[in-house]
């Protein structure tokens, strides 16, 4: 599923898509832990057999992502302002290592 930007809608159609793919067992409890970004917490959202767990309001622990970029940005973009995508990319892509590609 690839979509231009997220809201509830897309949210939904990713829930309805999830359920058809993770089905209900009586024997095992389906838990979905998501942030709390806004379409998460729409009224009208239908979990299906999901149970929800929001974390809390900001909970960077939580995120392994957070850790990655703490580190990035500490060992390589301190003091540094990309003045176009190409100097950037050109930054970024040994920051993360030769497997990464160097993009466009």
């Amino acid at each position: 599923m690839i979509f231009d930007g997220v809201d509830t809608d897309v949210f939904q159609y990713y829930l309805d898509h999830l359920a058809k793919e993770i089905p209900a067992l009586e024997s095992k409890r389906r838990l979905l832990i998501v942030d709390n970004a806004s379409w998460h917490n729409a009224q009208r959202l239908h979990w299906h057999h999901f149970e929800v767990h929001y974390l809390p309001g900001y909970s960077p622990d939580f995120n392994p992502i957070e850790r990655l970029w703490l580190r990035l940005k500490g060992d390589f973009f301190s003091d540094f302002i990309a003045k176009s995508p190409e100097e950037l990319t050109q930054r970024l892509h040994p920051s993360v290592g030769p497997d990464c590609p160097a993009g466009p």
